[in-house]
């Protein structure tokens, strides 16, 4: 009896990859960012994936691409495999409230595209494909599926928030669509947590300064009290000056997380390299 609806199950799954690799053949779907027809089941195909600037040499705690064009290519090999130690001149005078900052990609062409596609454009639908570009490049751990969802263990994915006036407008929160997407898509077992809040309405953050940045990132976000004895694992979608994560860092810091690991799809490069 089990063999035969073993046999069933192949049978069906055979024939629903027969299905959809005869819609692709005849209704390949469309790039998003080069316009040209593909033949994969994501928004974007192969060739502007594989375009993407990486964020290869960066600095352990806050991501920040470091300078590596005079390294030579064992050098750079060298510098890859001691990532874990390196850090930026910033880092190393104030240590921030982090343990480390991933974020695989910079921000630009392609990815700055793409994320202005999502976020300023109504693609919520988009979500699943950032977190699957994200979590590709993450350290996945061995899923423990007998541990319980409230094991003090797990790690608590807090996003961002969007500010109330732009979420509304925008109509999603892209930061909380972005956590639930990789809560399902990472091996770690974890849970997404609204833990963070905006103490009032700010300025858009892409049009301050890194001055005026900085400044309005004190005192802007509160934690929730429950945050306290748990792993924190903050999720943004673009690291600019850090004003941000860095403030929403101390605020979990200041209501007792016990550590603190950022993770963002992109990173802005500095002026000098940003093209």
């Amino acid at each position: 009896r089990d063999s035969g609806y073993s046999r069933t199950m192949n049978n069906t799954a055979a024939i629903h990859r027969s299905i959809v690799q005869a819609m692709r053949w005849l209704a390949p779907a469309w790039c998003l960012l080069c316009r040209r027809q593909h033949n994969t089941a994501r928004a974007i195909c192969a060739n502007c994936e594989a375009a993407f600037s990486r964020n290869r040499y960066a600095c352990h705690r806050c991501a920040l691409p470091l300078e590596t064009t005079h390294l030579s290519e064992v050098n750079r090999l060298a510098f890859a495999q001691l990532s874990a130690q390196t850090l930026c001149p910033t880092c190393i005078r104030h240590s921030p409230a982090v343990v480390s900052t991933r974020a695989p990609y910079l921000m630009r062409t392609g990815m700055r595209h793409l994320t202005h596609l999502w976020k300023f454009q109504n693609r919520p639908q988009l979500s699943s494909l950032v977190a699957d570009l994200l979590v590709n490049d993450l350290p996945q751990a061995a899923k423990d599926l007998g541990a319980p969802e409230s094991t003090a263990s797990q790690r608590v994915l807090v996003p961002i928030p969007t500010q109330s006036r732009r979420r509304v407008s925008r109509g999603f929160d892209q930061t909380w669509l972005l956590a639930q997407a990789i809560r399902t898509r990472h091996a770690e077992p974890m849970v997404v947590r609204s833990w963070l809040r905006n103490q009032r309405f700010r300025p858009r953050q892409h049009e301050l300064s890194c001055r005026e940045r900085l400044s309005d990132a004190k005192s802007r976000f509160r934690a929730h009290p429950k945050v306290a004895g748990h792993r924190i694992t903050l999720l943004d979608d673009v690291v600019t000056t850090g004003a941000t994560v860095r403030g929403a860092a101390d605020a979990l810091r200041h209501a007792g997380a016990r550590s603190i690991k950022i993770w963002c799809l992109t990173r802005t490069p500095a002026a000098s390299t940003a093209r």
